[in-house]
C-alpha cells in the first residue's frame, strides 16, 4: 500500500504519527503550501521560453495532489527515513524520491514564512521588534539556549575541528534560539554555526540591540554577554579564590535564585525537545545539499511554532 493523504486522513492518529500534525495543522498548511507549490515550481515551467507542451501536458508525477505532496515532505522531515524506504512509502523510485525532497522542502519553507510560523533571523534585529509583536514579554522576559544537530564527521581535517564539539563529544552544527517563556514559541534564531564556536560567539555575531530594560535568561554557556539595556540572568557558579584550592559553596540566595532560573528555563528545553520531534534533527545529517542542514532546521521549528499557536494546551 502506498501512502496517501485520502487514506491517511481516515486515520488521524496515524496522520499525527507519520508527521506531528493533526488534521487542522495540516489542512491550515495545505492551502498556504499549495499556492507556494503553485509559485515557485508550476509557473516558472509554464512561463519557461524553451517550453514547448501546453499546462497539463507531459509524464503524470506520482504525487499528483497538493496534500500528497505535502504528506510526502512532512513524512521525510518527520520520520527521516533513508530515501529508497521514502520512494517505498510512496510509489516511487530512490532517485524520485530524491528529486522530491529537494523540490519540495524549499516550498514548505516558504509556506510556513508566508503564515509567519517559521522564526525570523536574529541577526541585526531588535528585541524591541519581538516585543512589539509579543507585548507580554516586556513583563516575562525571553529565554535563551543553543541547540546542536548530529552530522557525519567531515574529512577535511580543518573542518573536523571546526565542527567538533566537546560538549557532545561528536561534529555537530549548531543554532541558537530566542523563545518564549509561556507558550515556547521560537521568536528568533541565529544562523547555523559549527559545533566548536560558543553560544555566546554566535549571540555576539548576531549584533542584537535592545533599549529596554529586558530580562534575557540563558545558561552558564552565555556568561559575559552583554546586549544593549537587556539583563542577561544567569546561574551563579562556584568559585575558587586561589588555584588548587576548593571552590566556595554557593549562599542559600544563590542556590535559591539558581533554582528559580532552572525552573524558568525549563520551557526553553521543551521547546527545543518540540522541535526535534523531526528525526531530521536528530539523526545525523545524511543529505549533502549545500544549506540542507539548515533548512531542515528552520521547518522543524517552524512545524513547532505552528503546533504552538494552535494547540491549547500551549496557551495555559
Amino acid at each position: 500500500m502506498h501512502l496517501s493523504y485520502t487514506q491517511v486522513v481516515k486515520r488521524p492518529a496515524l496522520l499525527h504519527r507519520l508527521t506531528g500534525l493533526n488534521v487542522k495543522e495540516f489542512e491550515v498548511l495545505q492551502e498556504s503550501f499549495s499556492a507556494q507549490y503553485d509559485q515557485q515550481v508550476i509557473q516558472p515551467r509554464l512561463s519557461a521560453p524553451s517550453r514547448k507542451r501546453a499546462a497539463g501536458g507531459g509524464q503524470k508525477g506520482a504525487l499528483k495532489d497538493p496534500a500528497d505532496k505535502l504528506l510526502f515532505i512532512l513524512v521525510y522531515t518527520r520520520i527521516y527515513p533513508l530515501l529508497i524506504v521514502q520512494g517505498m512509502f510512496f510509489g516511487m523510485a530512490e532517485s524520485k524520491a530524491c528529486k522530491w525532497v529537494g523540490l519540495l522542502l524549499p516550498v514548505l519553507d516558504a509556506t510556513l514564512g508566508e503564515i509567519h510560523m517559521r522564526p525570523k533571523r536574529a541577526k541585526g534585529r531588535s528585541l524591541e521588534e519581538i516585543i512589539e509583536e509579543f507585548p507580554e514579554l516586556k513583563e516575562l522576559g525571553i529565554l535563551t539556549d543553543g541547540t546542536e544537530r548530529p552530522i557525519r564527521r567531515p574529512k577535511d581535517a580543518v573542518q573536523q575541528k571546526e565542527h567538533y564539539s566537546g560538549k557532545k563529544k561528536r561534529h555537530t552544527n549548531k543554532h541558537v534560539t530566542i523563545t518564549h517563556p509561556k507558550t515556547q514559541r521560537i521568536l528568533a534564531v541565529s544562523e547555523e554555526a559549527p559545533g566548536t564556536k560558543h553560544d555566546k560567539k554566535i549571540m555576539d555575531e548576531a549584533q542584537l540591540s535592545c533599549t529596554t530594560n529586558l530580562a534575557m535568561r540563558a545558561d552558564s554557556g552565555f556568561q559575559g554577554l552583554s546586549i544593549g539595556s537587556a539583563e542577561i540572568i544567569i546561574p551563579f557558579k562556584r568559585k575558587r579564590k586561589k588555584k588548587g584550592e576548593p571552590k566556595d559553596e554557593l549562599t542559600e540566595q544563590q542556590k535559591e535564585a539558581n533554582t528559580l532560573l532552572s525552573k524558568a528555563r525549563i520551557s526553553i528545553e521543551h521547546s527545543n525537545a518540540g522541535f526535534k520531534r523531526n528525526r531530521s534533527l536528530t539523526d545525523t545529517l545524511r543529505n549533502t545539499r549545500q544549506g540542507m542542514s539548515d533548512s531542515l532546521a528552520m521547518v522543524a521549528m517552524g512545524l513547532h511554532n505552528l503546533r504552538v499557536s494552535m494547540r491549547a494546551s500551549y496557551q495555559c
